[in-house]
């Protein structure tokens, strides 16, 4: 049987920290905080940090589409593909270019199975 949670220390940090954020808003930040999270990066408690992250989302992501954005960012923590301890190792189409969030990374090549580790500033 599952345990109820109580919802009082949400509804405390909500109150203190995110009571900022735009209603039109929110949504977009709950799916910064996911990419956050996904990337190994801490999730911003600086509210304008999150509202920042939330409107450059919202210029790239249709608010009919923003559930879907949302699901898939879940998806991706929850099957191993993020959470920075939990072994974010994202899948590319040949060797890896763009640097990751941390120091050291690992990558798969979706094409052959290849993997390539990040460290001193490379991927080898």
């Amino acid at each position: 049987m599952a345990t109820a949670i109580d919802p009082t220390q949400f509804l405390e940090a909500a109150k203190c920290s995110f009571q900022c954020i735009p209603p039109g808003m929110i949504w977009y930040a709950v799916l910064a905080a996911l990419s956050d999270v996904a990337n190994g990066d801490p999730v911003p408690t600086d509210t304008n940090e999150i509202i920042d992250e939330a409107r450059c989302l919202s210029q790239c992501i249709p608010p009919g589409f923003l559930p879907y954005a949302i699901l898939a960012a879940v998806s991706n923590i929850s099957g191993g593909g993020g959470g920075g301890a939990a072994g974010a190792i994202p899948c590319t189409i040949g060797i890896p270019v763009a640097a990751p969030s941390s120091s050291c990374a690992l990558a798969i090549d979706s094409n052959d199975g290849t993997i390539y580790e990040y460290y001193n500033g490379a991927w080898h």
